[in-house]
Formats: C-alpha cells, sequence, structure tokens
C-alpha cells in the first residue's frame, strides 16, 4: 500500500513539475563568470594500420596510461540491413549466439580463457555491421585476439545455446512490444523506409521461433569476411606480440560463402507531411515521433545537421525543451536524436505528453522545426550547441573501448581513422548561416512524418486540424 501509494505521489510530482518549472523565473547567470576555456581536439596516437593478404584491416592504436587494451572486429554488411526477408531480425539473434561456441571452444571455455587475461566478449548488431568486442589487460590481448579470430571463423551454435539465446529473446521482446516507445519506432520505421532493410528494428516473434543453429550457421557463414572486416586493437599492448597473434589467428580465415549485397540507398523525404497513428487502448498519454531521411556522416552537411539538431532538441537546453517542457509544460524530457547510416541518416525527435495537448505539442513541434530554417540562431545558441557537441564527444572517447568503438564504427560508415580527432574541429567550424541551410534542408515541418501512439479515436481528433492521420493497423 505505501509502495502503491508512493509511486502515486512520485506521478504527480512529475505531472506537476513542468508547469512549476514554467511558472518561475529564470535567474541569470553571474556575470564574472570566467569565459570558457579553448576547446581542444581529441589528441590521436599514431594509428598502425595493415592489410592481411585475405582482405582484413587492422588498426593497432597504441594509447599508455591504464594497463587495459580493448578489441573490436568489425564486419561491414554482417547487420539487420543485410537480414534474409523471411527471417527479418535475426542479426539479433546471430550476435546474441556468435560468442557461445566454436569447433573446438565451448561457451564456457570461451569465458574461462578470457577471464584469465581479465577479459570478456560481446556482440551486438547494428543496421550495417556487426561487431564482436572483447576488452582485458594489455599482456592478453593475444588470447583476446586468438579467440576472436575462433569465434569469426569458426563460431558452431551449439543447440542448447541457440534455444537458451531464443528464450530470451522472446522475453525480451515481449517487454519491448508492450511499450509505446517501441511501438513508435516500429512504425516510424516502417513508415519512413517501406521496403528498405533499414524498417527492420527487432525481430519478429516468428523469426525467433523459426531459427535454427544451421540458419545462423547459414548467416554467419554469409556476413563473416575478412575482406569486409576491420580489427582494431586500442590501447596499453606489444605492438609486436600483437601483429603476430593477428597474423597466425586471422591469417588463415577466408570467406566461405558469396558476400552479402550492398545496401541499397534510402529512400527520399515524402513531398508532404504524413500523419499516423498507432492505437493503444487505454491509454492516457500520447507517444509522438517526427522524423525524416538526413544526411550520412560523410556527407558535408553532417555537421551543420548535427548543430542545428543540438539548437532544437538533442540538448536540455534546447528550443525544443525551453517551449513545450519549461514553457508549456506539455512534457517532462522531449528529445531528438540522429541516427547514422552508411546509406542515409535518421533525424527524429520524441515526447510523450498528456493526451489532450497532443495537437498543441505538435503545433510547438513544427513551430521550431520550421523555425529552424527561417531565422539565424544566435551566437549563444550556436556557441552552447557547440561546445554541447564537442565536450560530449571528447567525455565519450576517454576510455580504450570508447575509442575503440568509435573508430570501427566511422569506419563502418565510410570515414578514415583520421576522422577520430577531427570532430571537434568540424563542429567548431560550423556557421550560424549554415545551422540555417540545414534547416531548411532538413527540418521543414511540411515534408516530417509524424506518428503517434494512443487512445485512437482522442487521437485522432487532436490531429483533425493537421489533416487526415491514417491508422495503422496493430
Amino acid at each position: 500500500m505505501k509502495k502503491t501509494l508512493a509511486h502515486v505521489l512520485c506521478a504527480v510530482l512529475a505531472l506537476a513539475l513542468p508547469a512549476a518549472l514554467a511558472a518561475s523565473e529564470k535567474k541569470p547567470l553571474p556575470k564574472d563568470l570566467p569565459p570558457f576555456g579553448a576547446d581542444k581536439p581529441l589528441p590521436v596516437p599514431e594509428i598502425a594500420q595493415s592489410k592481411l593478404p585475405n582482405g582484413l584491416s587492422v588498426w593497432l592504436v597504441r594509447r599508455s596510461g591504464f594497463p587495459r587494451a580493448a578489441v573490436v572486429l568489425a564486419v561491414r554488411g554482417g547487420g539487420t540491413a543485410s537480414d534474409p526477408k523471411n527471417a527479418e531480425g535475426i542479426t539479433e539473434l546471430l550476435a546474441d549466439t556468435v560468442k557461445e561456441g566454436t569447433a573446438t571452444r565451448t561457451s564456457r571455455a570461451i569465458a574461462e580463457e578470457l577471464q584469465g587475461v581479465g577479459a570478456e566478449i560481446g556482440a551486438n548488431g547494428a543496421p550495417d555491421a556487426i561487431y564482436v568486442t572483447a576488452s582485458g589487460l594489455g599482456t592478453g590481448v593475444p588470447k583476446i585476439v586468438e579467440v576472436l579470430a575462433d569465434v569469426a571463423r569458426n563460431a558452431s551454435f551449439p543447440q542448447a545455446e541457440v534455444e537458451l539465446a531464443k528464450g530470451n529473446a522472446l522475453q525480451g521482446l515481449a517487454a519491448r512490444e508492450s511499450t509505446p516507445e517501441f511501438q513508435a519506432q516500429k512504425a516510424l520505421a516502417r513508415a519512413i523506409y517501406g521496403d528498405h532493410p533499414y524498417h527492420i528494428v527487432a525481430p519478429s516473434a516468428e523469426t525467433i521461433q523459426a531459427a535454427t543453429p544451421a540458419q545462423l550457421k547459414e548467416e554467419h557463414a554469409r556476413r563473416f569476411h575478412p575482406e569486409r572486416s576491420l580489427l582494431v586493437v586500442v590501447g596499453e599492448f606489444d605492438a609486436a606480440a600483437v601483429t603476430a597473434a593477428v597474423t597466425k589467428s586471422f591469417g588463415p580465415w577466408k570467406g566461405s560463402a558469396e558476400n552479402v549485397p550492398d545496401t541499397p540507398a534510402s529512400p527520399a523525404a515524402p513531398a508532404a507531411r504524413r500523419l499516423l497513428i498507432a492505437p493503444r487502448a487505454g491509454s492516457v498519454q500520447s507517444q509522438i515521433v517526427v522524423g525524416r531521411i538526413a544526411a550520412t556522416v560523410t556527407d558535408p552537411d553532417y555537421y551543420p545537421l548535427l548543430v542545428a539538431n543540438t539548437i532544437y532538441s538533442d540538448a536540455f537546453g534546447s528550443r525544443l525543451v525551453e517551449n513545450i517542457r519549461e514553457d508549456k509544460g506539455y512534457t517532462y524530457s522531449p528529445d531528438g536524436s540522429i541516427a547514422t547510416r552508411t546509406k542515409g541518416g535518421l533525424v527524429t525527435a520524441t515526447a510523450d505528453v498528456r493526451t489532450e495537448v497532443t495537437g498543441a505539442t505538435l503545433t510547438e513541434i513544427f513551430y521550431e522545426q520550421d523555425r529552424l530554417g527561417s531565422t539565424l540562431p544566435t551566437d549563444e545558441e550556436l556557441q552552447r550547441a557547440k561546445r554541447y557537441q564537442g565536450g560530449l564527444y571528447l567525455l565519450r572517447n576517454q576510455i580504450q573501448g570508447a575509442v575503440a568503438n568509435t573508430l570501427a564504427s566511422n569506419w563502418v560508415k565510410g570515414l578514415p581513422p583520421e576522422a577520430l580527432g577531427e570532430f571537434v574541429s568540424k563542429v567548431n567550424a560550423v556557421t550560424a548561416d549554415q545551422v540555417r541551410a540545414a534547416g531548411r534542408s532538413y527540418f521543414p515541418s511540411s515534408r516530417l512524418t509524424v506518428v503517434v501512439v494512443g487512445e485512437e479515436a482522442k487521437v485522432k481528433e487532436e490531429l483533425a486540424p493537421f489533416g487526415e492521420a491514417t491508422v495503422l493497423k496493430p
């Protein structure tokens, strides 16, 4: 009873807080604060680049400090964009099971060998790649390399491990499907991408249930090819010993099946706004998500787009937060983000609001998006957005694993290794005119795709002033 009452009080406070904040006056910062220090780019150590005769790219990055190292094997073309039509989303299961046994090592043996050098292994799938990762003591990198090579070459997908992973995946999927956030994400991806493989956000229950060790072995053989892979080692390690281990363990690796096809370009943004309703019976809130196709990280527009989106929604002091949270009290935590992919990015903004202010919230979202393309940002907004993005980047890339992951992700998306140290300077080079141009290109509300998850009849009434909405089938 006490717990229930506490939860109710927390909910009431959460709803009341935005209104209270909106009603309070903002206090100006003291005038005698010292100026911000000069921004510093990420110090980039020397990256020793090589390629094995089988085509595997290898980047060794010595970083002194804590005696640990991170190893990432990135397999380009190994992600969800390569899933077969009859098994969309199987990449998740492939990533969960690829590390659970090889022809000569059981899952337990892999774990014990890596624990012997203070390491652990993981894997995750993304739209454009699958990543196998490990981190441990710098002296143990040769052993880590040996185990990762065995996984890449000889993953066996034991029946018991596959069944366990399937059971976990089904439970995880059921939990995700119960949330409005997942429903909105899934509906938006399908609306924007149609049949393009980027529409895949999760496997279906049917895909999980039908998966077999033989199918996973086939997918592993299709995707894991040395000429489409990069091995990154970052940290404190013996370069000669690691080079020898890479040559010995990865040198014999050869692809055993035909490569997956290249991912097609993302579809163009629609010519007109689209309004979609994903029914959620009994909901007292609306989950609003708006989005459209955006630039890739290799596009000249990317950094202006990033800064523009930060000013618009991707920071706590952004325009959207100030508008619908601080001023209007419609929502507690609106947010915006850019998903970067090799064949087209995706810019989105989300807000959870009371159903009765769904229409009013959309009015403000459209206003803020159109304002980006019609007015120049203030100098304060521009500098604050640059400091925010630069600071986040430097903070995120302090540890070895983060640097290894950034390098691997950059490579998958087509960026050279030098891009690691160029982020801050490129963000700082963005001008107010470029932000406005990005606003005109990527934020006009007239070309948005809008998905609202909520009570169908009430949401339809809220959306009526903006045009006819399409109700999606469950």
